[in-house]
């Protein structure tokens, strides 16, 4: 089963702070009330109870409490991982049974509810409601969770768990929800997944059921909840019955975009008619995932099936309504545009699809924050974000060097731009730098390589290339080269090929270097990488005093550093 969740909760919630406002929801989860198990199970029990003593480490627990990742948590957050802390101390089998709870729970809950408190607690429950209601009362939280009866069990030799839940809410002063839920020991896969046929795929197959249930019991309860889908349903009677229906002018587009984009079915244009959003809708063929998979007809798919991504009906079913939105903006007197949100979905008729569809406006930023009324930023945000400068985040000194820093350097000609835009530049560029490479292979390195195997086989037995590497004027290329000789040592060698030159010379700045394996990449990146900012992720090495100080220099008429290969 898994790990305590307080590692979990860190990598959300690190460095973040919350006001602390209401805490939503409350939870109180108890230890179970009554377990039994047969005599079969009860060597499997012994053997994971053993295992949690044996890895149970108080020490390393108490010190983490002292150290700066905790303290830096938000006082629920430390709170929760108190109790878990505490928790663990006693857990056996069974009591994990409310430990994986709090940590599904609290993993599902946060992203909506960064304020929850949800609680572990050593104590038992047998499951009256005035029990229930004392112990809300006197731990002050709103829900109680309680396993009133867990059991094991063999039938036709099949392993079961049977897991008895209660959940009492204080508001209502009821049980509401008090039901037993059956697993047997196969593994279930994803989040819940086991060892097959052991006692954990019991408890994780009914604890899979129990928790989905009392995370929509505790939904439909929310007071926060319950105002989102009342502005919810406002906002979509806003775009139904003024945006929806609305005219709009079809000629625009089609001046703009080719027709086999298809008809749209609505247009939302700003006001200096520079940006557009177009949606679009179609009923298509009966396709399955592979299908869909191979006829490649966009990168990026939502799909919203009715079936489980569990059941086979997911794979073979794909849902046959199909719509997207192209978005655009004009720049520099030039449109660019891109499909996308593309989005495969069940719709009784076009008509509903349409309102369905329309409605991701809701989650795209087109209305304020908790509000009604439309977004001013919409046409700035979400759907056309703009590039931005990542040296200027506060969490550069953080992250850039170790996992931003090539997305930078490939970033710094588009900064501000509209991604739309540079996405478009991008593509453009990318077009062109593969045409380059194409040529200098073609013209110059295949047939000089080839010549030098043919004519000099002693030196050049074996030539194995890596990618190009030249900067986005394409005017000269440098290819990394591990080549072998007669004898089988290898060694890393570089050429260079000029854009408008048929002659190949050899790098000379680095002395050859000897290499064991048929990898060096790596190797490559550490000698370049040593005199200027590159790897093989950048896009260009637009560095001009790496080009003219250590690969142009000359001296005299000649280069420093290049060396005419003679065929």
């Amino acid at each position: 089963m898994k790990k305590q969740l307080f590692t979990l909760i860190i990598l959300l919630v690190s460095n973040l702070t919350f006001a602390q406002e209401k805490l939503e929801p409350t939870i109180l989860i108890l230890s179970p009330n009554e377990t039994k198990y047969e005599k079969s199970f009860k060597r499997e029990v012994a053997k994971y109870n053993n295992s949690i003593i044996k890895n149970n480490n108080t020490s390393e627990t108490e010190s983490y409490l002292k150290s700066e990742d905790f303290l830096s948590q938000s006082e629920n957050i430390q709170e929760m991982i108190k109790s878990e802390m505490e928790f663990a101390k006693n857990i056996d089998f069974f009591k994990n049974i409310s430990s994986i709870s709090e940590q599904f729970l609290a993993y599902r809950f946060f992203e909506k509810f960064p304020n929850l408190l949800i609680i572990l607690k050593d104590q038992k429950s047998d499951g009256s409601l005035t029990n229930l209601k004392s112990i809300s009362e006197n731990e002050k939280f709103q829900y109680v969770l309680n396993f009133s009866k867990i059991e094991l069990y063999k039938k036709d030799n099949v392993g079961y768990a049977e897991i008895k839940i209660q959940l009492f809410d204080d508001i209502s002063n009821s049980i509401i929800l008090d039901k037993s839920y059956i697993g047997d020991w196969n593994n279930p896969g994803f989040e819940f997944a086991c060892t097959n046929e052991s006692i954990n795929c019991t408890i994780n197959n009914a604890l899979s059921k129990a928790l989905n249930d009392i995370i929509y019991t505790i939904a439909i309860n929310s007071p926060t909840l319950k105002k989102e889908k009342q502005l919810s349903q406002e906002r979509l009677n806003i775009l139904s019955n003024e945006y929806l229906r609305k005219d709009f002018d079809e000629q625009f587009l089609k001046n703009i975009l080719s027709n086999r984009n298809g008809k749209p079915f609505q247009l939302l244009l700003n006001d200096d008619k520079t940006k557009f959003v177009a949606f679009f809708i179609e009923q298509v063929s009966s396709q399955d995932l592979k299908g869909l998979t191979e006829n490649k007809k966009d990168k990026n798919v939502k799909i919203i099936s009715p079936n489980d991504i569990k059941d086979k009906k997911f794979l073979e079913e794909i849902p046959r309504t199909y719509a997207y939105i192209i978005k655009a903006v004009k720049y520099n007197d030039k449109w660019y545009y891109e499909k996308s949100n593309v989005t495969y979905f069940q719709a009784n008729s076009i008509n509903v699809g349409e309102e369905q569809y329309f409605n991701n406006l809701q989650q795209w930023n087109f209305f304020k924050e908790n509000s009604t009324e439309l977004n001013p930023d919409f046409w700035e945000t979400n759907l056309f974000e703009k590039i931005p400068d990542l040296k200027k985040d506060p969490d550069w000194d953080k992250y850039g060097e170790s996992i931003w820093k090539t997305d930078e350097v490939n970033n710094r000609n588009y900064i501000g731009l509209y991604e739309i835009v540079a996405d478009s530049l991008r593509k453009e560029k990318q077009s062109k730098n593969t045409s380059f490479e194409e040529q200098l292979n073609e013209n110059i390195f295949k047939p000089t390589y080839e010549s030098l195997k043919k004519n000099n086989p002693n030196n050049y037995s074996k030539l194995s290339v890596h990618s190009l590497i030249y900067p986005e004027n394409r005017d000269l290329a440098i290819n990394p080269v591990l080549v072998t000789d007669k004898e089988g040592i290898k060694k890393l060698q570089y050429f260079v090929a000029f854009n408008d030159s048929k002659k190949l010379y050899e790098w000379t700045y680095f002395e050859p270097l000897a290499i064991k394996s048929n990898l060096f990449g790596s190797e490559v990146v550490n000698q370049i990488g040593s005199l200027t900012e590159w790897n093989f992720s950048v896009d260009n090495l637009n560095d001009e005093k790496f080009w003219n100080q250590y690969v142009l220099l000359k001296q005299g008429n000649d280069y420093k550093y290049l060396k005419e290969i003679k065929e």
